[in-house]
């Protein structure tokens, strides 16, 4: 309990760090920074804003689109737009709850139980998310190797690094089944461990998970799909931003922000402050400054970004009492969860 106090009280000083530099570089503790920052949103091109909300939803579509291919792949029937719904739920979770995969938590919860198999609605919304991921460090790394006299920093390097092995550590504990088995023998096994009763039965949930993830091996077409549906992502996510740039200040290009957004949207997600506050606007300024942005300019962004999201998750919010029924407890998630698609398979 009091490491968990601890880390938390560590968040809380990374996000007011965060806050105060980011203030301090666009000038906001200044009566004349606020005033720069008022006449950027003055000028600020309405067209333009509208169309980088209406490119949100758009980007939310196209991941509904790749969990809806992967919800197939593995059995769900569930139609698009039931899961483009849950998506929007998501969103709105991901706002209210302290953690930013609590909205992962209630698409598996929804999804699960609507289709009856909650192993494989977890399944699916983590491949769903790491393959998004993996996507994004993969083109960061790719950002700074392309552009390293620009992001030489001994930090961005280390975190991207961090990353990589991440990335690559979760593939080979998925595809490899050594180090779960050795695991699964310490703690079932005679000896101290027995004295951990919870440890077994989780692990069993662990195999489970495990074993319906493990179906997109034999399904190459379907990673290939999700692989391309991420670029498809993170190509609109650059017009995103550089749409929502183009608002307040004409001169970037939208090459330059094919480098710059995948380091931003890397940094954002670095689980160092609370709600990615602080976090994103630092993200915004520090990168755009890199490129010549105005830090007026660039908080104005990340504002704008923060509006959007806003008002995408109340939209979420609308959407959730017309297609979810509540949380389920846990005695119904194992009362009502079918076999897996694997097991089925492999009866």
């Amino acid at each position: 309990m009091k490491r968990k106090s601890g880390l938390h009280f560590i968040r809380i000083v990374v996000t007011t760090a965060l806050l105060v530099y980011v203030f301090h570089k666009a000038g906001l503790l200044t009566v004349k920074g606020w005033q720069d920052l008022l006449a950027t949103f003055s000028r600020a091109n309405l067209w333009l804003i509208l169309v980088a909300v209406l490119l949100v939803p758009l980007m939310d579509f196209v991941s509904s689109v790749k969990w809806y291919y992967l919800a197939r792949a593995c059995g769900l029937k569930v139609g698009l737009w039931r899961l483009y719904a849950y998506y929007m739920v998501g969103r709105f979770f991901n706002l209210v709850l302290p953690s930013s995969i609590g909205g992962d938590v209630i698409r598996i919860n929804e999804l699960g139980r609507y289709t009856g198999r909650y192993a494989d609605s977890a399944a699916v919304v983590f491949v769903e998310r790491f393959s998004g991921l993996a996507m994004l460090v993969v083109l960061a790394a790719i950002a700074v190797v392309v552009n390293l006299q620009m992001f030489n920093m001994p930090w961005l390097t280390a975190t991207l690094l961090i990353g990589v092995i991440g990335v690559a550590f979760i593939c080979w504990i998925i595809i490899d089944a050594r180090p779960f088995n050795l695991i699964n023998r310490y703690f079932t096994g005679r000896g101290p461990s027995r004295r951990l009763a919870f440890v077994p039965a989780f692990l069993k949930k662990i195999g489970k998970f495990r074993e319906a993830v493990l179906v997109y091996k034999d399904k190459p077409e379907v990673l290939w799909l999700a692989t391309f549906n991420s670029l498809l992502f993170y190509f609109l996510a650059v017009c995103n931003v550089w749409v929502s740039v183009l608002a307040f200040d004409n001169s970037i290009s939208f090459i330059s922000m094919l480098v710059a957004v995948p380091i931003m949207m890397f940094i954002m997600n670095l689980p160092f402050s609370i709600g990615g506050i602080g976090l994103t606007e630092f993200a915004y300024s520090f990168t755009l400054g890199l490129f010549g942005i105005n830090p007026s300019v660039a908080i104005s962004v990340a504002l704008l970004m923060r509006l959007k999201t806003l008002l995408a998750a109340g939209l979420g919010g609308l959407v959730y009492p017309l297609v979810s029924e509540g949380m389920a407890s846990p005695q119904q998630m194992a009362r009502t969860a079918a076999p897996s698609y694997e097991d089925k398979r492999n009866p």
